[in-house]
């Protein structure tokens, strides 16, 4: 089964397995209270072996560690940094920034900070 990985930023503290909530619609940088069909984050990979990547178990030589850190060093608000993951090659889209993807359903893997 293929897997997608984000970076999600957000203020709420959340622990390794559990699902992070739908985010609200943007407009201006103002809350609209309208809620999206899923999870605002970053998308990093769609490899299974992500994490085996990661952690240097394998060699990854298809940009997803440039894809990893470039979405650590964005500027997104939020206290707390989530490498999250959905178990599906269809549960996201596209969001509207750029490298956004809406994840249904995400899973967060690893507390970054």
């Amino acid at each position: 089964m293929s897997k997608i990985w984000g970076i999600r930023y957000d203020d709420r503290d959340y622990n390794i397995g559990d699902e992070i909530t739908p985010s609200h619609k943007y407009d201006l940088g103002v809350d609209t209270g309208e809620e999206l069909s899923g999870t605002s984050a970053i998308m990093v990979s769609d490899e299974s072996d992500f994490l085996e990547y990661l952690d240097g178990e394998l060699e990854a030589d298809c940009g997803e560690l440039d894809r990893y850190n470039e979405a650590l060093n964005a500027s997104y608000n939020g206290t707390h940094v989530y490498l999250v993951m959905i178990d599906s090659s269809w549960g996201w889209e596209y969001g509207e920034d750029e490298h956004e993807i809406v994840m249904r359903g995400p899973e967060v893997v690893r507390k970054i900070r």
